[in-house]
């Protein structure tokens, strides 16, 4: 979840309402984070400034919030060098701040709202002026080619650089390997792969799907790099797929490869001083994103 917020937003992460009672709060959150984006205005463009993860709850309505600023550190745990890349932070309560707070209603419109709705407000709020945050990045590629990646971890069959989990054309025949049904059934079971011409060697792997001696990559004879609208005049199927049309073209458009990459920040909370927590080692969450490449 993402929203835009702006810089008066961030008044309302550091107002209190603290009315002075003393209670321990029951930290069965779901653990499953939230991000809003907060935007300040800079020469009438509005930029991220601060990251603020959060987890809600009800009955009762309660939220943890943990504001970051936005620097070129804080922005990589989005996309790590390295899975398992690790930083921490310095809670101040001014940079970074960790908020519990409880409301009399929803919370969930209300905590990233560049207008809070009407009938939703803060009730008690605790915040911490100390303490760490520790963030791990982890991430997993996969190109949803239909093929799992666990099959697909120690391999590049094309020779091309690019590891077949993250190579959505795994035989560099121009030809997505999703399309040529290496797993038809989706059962995660190859045996029963497409073998368009019955050689052993199914299609997503094979160069010259047809068997007619020309590479398949060599049959798109309009050159838009869509193999499949390039039918021959009296026949049924694509070239690359009828052994009777092997005509020959040179190769006009290159397909650049696609994959995915989900990144889970996983976030504890160490040594902080919120007196109605009742716990000094908090599993705040893991907040997941999607990169597409």
């Amino acid at each position: 979840m993402r929203n835009w917020l702006y810089f008066f937003s961030v008044l309302l992460l550091t107002t209190a309402c603290d009315d002075g009672d003393v209670f321990n709060i029951q930290l069965d959150f779901d653990k499953e984070l939230s991000l809003c984006e907060i935007q300040t205005a800079n020469q009438g463009e509005a930029i991220t400034s601060s990251f603020l993860f959060y987890d809600t709850r009800e009955d009762p309505f309660e939220s943890l919030t943990l504001l970051i600023p936005r620097t070129s550190t804080t922005e990589a745990m989005f996309n790590p060098a390295s899975s398992g890349d690790e930083q921490t932070i310095t809670i101040d309560g001014s940079n970074v701040q960790f908020h519990y707070r409880s409301y009399n209603g929803d919370p969930n419109a209300l905590i990233c709202a560049v207008i809070p709705p009407a009938g939703v407000s803060v009730i008690n709020s605790y915040s911490s002026s100390s303490g760490t945050a520790k963030f791990i990045s982890t991430f997993q590629d996969d190109d949803n080619d239909g093929v799992p990646t666990a099959l697909e971890f120690d391999g590049d069959s094309d020779g091309d650089g690019i590891p077949n989990y993250k190579d959505n054309d795994d035989d560099g025949d121009n030809v997505p390997t999703i399309n040529e049904k290496p797993d038809p059934n989706n059962d995660g079971d190859l045996t029963d792969a497409q073998d368009s011409d019955g050689d052993s060697i199914p299609d997503y792997l094979d160069i010259d799907d047809d068997g007619d001696g020309t590479l398949t990559i060599n049959e798109d004879e309009n050159g838009n790099g869509n193999l499949f609208d390039d039918i021959a005049v009296g026949a049924s199927s694509a070239r690359f797929l009828d052994a009777i049309f092997a005509d020959s073209y040179t190769v006009q458009t290159n397909n650049a490869n696609q994959f995915q990459r989900v990144v889970t920040i996983t976030i504890t909370l160490n040594n902080f001083d919120i007196s109605v927590l009742s716990a000094d080692i908090l599993e705040l969450g893991t907040y997941e994103t999607t990169i597409s490449f």
